[in-house]
């Protein structure tokens, strides 16, 4: 049976944003991230308070930190390198907080009083990283006691299939119909990334209208340059 708070692949609706605003209805969800998504999507019936969303630069881990963020009153969004003690006063008035960008770079003295404090509070964390904080090796045994009370959430880059809806359909909305060997030769010669891609296809309409040209591969081949 399914949770009622969970949505489903196919209640989803494709979007393919052009703008670097991190909206909800402008985040793309496919198989490789709906993992994430539903449970962002689903809080806070989340299974534990504390969860690792873990993925490659562009893969879309800020994004939906940002989501998050608008579904909460109580909530701090933070780069993990701009984290200091006074994040352990700031814990006492929040609900959620969010480290964005983890690399190991907290003092772990630190780390240990930030997950200890929220799990008196009952507080909830979210923690992003390339990849899962689980395997870190920490020093102190008590954070790594605290670490795998986590939930470990992975989000893949997209593959050439995927890649190649996310072109389909970023044209065909436009009522262009493009050949499949320049789907081909973007898919070749772009580094696979949601953020990334999206930039191009924005880039590369962009110039295709101000040109007054057809997108062809000379076209591409110039975005491709900048």
């Amino acid at each position: 049976m399914v949770n009622k708070n969970f949505i489903t692949m196919d209640q989803l609706i494709f979007k393919f944003p052009f703008s670097k605003k991190y909206y909800e209805q402008d985040f793309f969800v496919s198989s490789n991230n709906f993992s994430a998504y539903r449970l962002i999507e689903s809080w806070p019936a989340w299974p534990g308070k504390w969860l690792n969303i873990f993925g490659s630069p562009g893969s879309g881990k800020t994004h939906l930190s940002n989501i998050l963020e608008k579904k909460i009153n109580k909530i701090k969004l933070i780069e993990s390198k701009n984290i200091d003690n006074s994040i352990l006063e700031d814990l006492n008035e929040l609900e959620c907080l969010i480290i964005d960008n983890y690399n190991n770079d907290i003092d772990e003295k630190l780390l240990y009083s930030i997950l200890n404090h929220s799990k008196q509070l009952e507080n909830y964390i979210l923690i992003n990283s390339v990849t899962s904080i689980k395997k870190i090796k920490f020093q102190l045994n008590d954070v790594q006691s605290r670490i795998n009370s986590f939930l470990y959430i992975g989000i893949e880059l997209p593959t050439d299939d995927l890649l190649r809806v996310i072109i389909s359909k970023t044209f065909s909305d436009k009522q262009i119909i493009l050949n499949p060997k320049i789907s081909n030769f973007i898919i070749n010669n772009i580094d696979r990334s949601y953020e990334k891609m999206f930039k191009f296809l924005k880039d590369l309409d962009e110039l295709s209208l101000s040109t007054g040209k057809s997108i062809n591969i000379h076209l591409i081949k110039k975005v491709l340059d900048q």
